[in-house]
């Protein structure tokens, strides 16, 4: 990856933070009203960098607007990125977080590639924590609903010129949310998309830059239209699988060797997000060694092969926003494929890696993954 600008002396010192409490408290949602990203608690998180200075003292202060020049980079060359984490509440009251670290590790990764300032990612990440202090009663207590944090860097270099960032900002917001599919755990469809590219070899798939995604709202429209909830994304003239819109994909099959194995896109072409979601399932999977575990370029002509050999057994797609997320069925061309019904009903691997990841990230399984704030 590209090298961070050099020379700022100052990084983020979460013993410097300012807290700033607002006058006039927002209104709050009842959780079953609560959508995914549509309400804002009432603080926020704001850490400033200059070119030559570093990091200034970061600062939680009152949500609202921010002034940026109108010639900041991020509006002319969309120089930012962003994370997706969440919090969740315990029984006994406590706030946890699920393995931040990970992000606070692809935050760093995404802002190298996109010469943006680098930073302390425990420090800022002591910073979040307090800030889920702050807005501790914004947090909903039920199952399936959670804090959803968005830290993201941006360059506010105040110059149409094309260079390297000279100033940038740091902002993490927080909103409740509940299921990212109103739905629930119910199986979606989604429609193979080949015209639409979301990433390709050297490009940015690999890192969480906004332009990867404001790109295909127009391949998910035309999904829609067709019948399906998201894309499935594909690349090349063999049709290697990248992601399901905004989620890693996993296929559970029994492979023409007879062998049954959970498999996903690998990240070595540099097309998938390693999802801390995905991760996650990778290390339980082989820790439950029930099946092979791979992953490797993966044209979706296997995928179809398996179908037709009826040895698909599972679909599920995984990220911070829906967790696991079963796949129902798979549109390619004039075919639609369907996955069998077992896939959906209790015992399937798919419920199982849901119920473990929710009973970590709730502190009902104790695990290193889960952090106390």
């Amino acid at each position: 990856m590209a090298p961070p600008p050099s020379g700022p002396l100052a990084d983020i010192d979460s013993k410097q933070l300012q807290v700033q409490r607002t006058r006039r408290p927002l209104p709050k949602c009842p959780d079953e009203q609560l959508g995914f990203g549509k309400v804002i608690t009432d603080h926020m998180l704001k850490v400033q960098w200059r070119s030559g200075k570093g990091w200034a003292a970061p600062q939680i202060v009152p949500s609202g607007p921010v002034g940026l020049h109108p010639f900041a980079h991020v509006f002319h060359y969309a120089i930012e990125c962003y994370e997706g984490m969440k919090a969740y509440v315990d029984d006994e009251g406590e706030t946890r977080l699920f393995r931040p670290d990970m992000n606070m590790k692809r935050f760093n990764d995404s802002a190298a590639r996109l010469c943006l300032p680098a930073f302390d990612g425990d420090e800022l990440l002591e910073c979040i924590k307090e800030l889920l202090r702050v807005d501790k009663e914004w947090i909903p207590h039920k199952r399936g609903y959670s804090m959803y944090l968005r830290p993201v860097i941006f360059s506010t270099t105040p110059w149409l010129g094309l260079t390297q960032c000279s100033e940038a900002m740091i902002l993490v917001l927080m909103s409740p949310v509940g299921p990212y599919f109103k739905s629930g755990f119910v199986p979606i469809k989604l429609a193979v998309d080949a015209k639409y590219i979301r990433a390709w070899p050297g490009g940015t798939g690999d890192i969480k830059y906004g332009g990867n995604y404001g790109s295909t709202v127009i391949s998910q429209k035309e999904a829609a239209s067709g019948g399906a909830s998201q894309s499935l994304y594909v690349y090349d003239v063999d049709e290697f699988i990248t992601e399901a819109g905004t989620m890693n994909v996993f296929f559970l099959w029994t492979n023409t060797e007879g062998v049954k194995e959970l498999v996903t896109p690998t990240l070595e072409d540099g097309t998938i997000l390693p999802g801390v979601t995905r991760r996650s399932v990778l290390d339980l999977a082989a820790e439950w060694n029930e099946c092979a575990v791979t992953e490797k370029l993966l044209p979706f002509r296997e995928v179809a092969a398996a179908f037709e050999r009826n040895e698909i057994h599972e679909v599920f797609g995984t990220g911070t926003a829906a967790v696991i997320q079963p796949i129902g069925f798979i549109k390619y061309r004039e075919k639609t494929y369907e996955v069998p019904q077992s896939a959906f009903e209790p015992g399937s691997f798919q419920l199982r890696l849901t119920n473990e990841l929710y009973g970590i990230q709730y502190g009902k399984i104790p695990h290193p993954w889960s952090v106390v704030v």
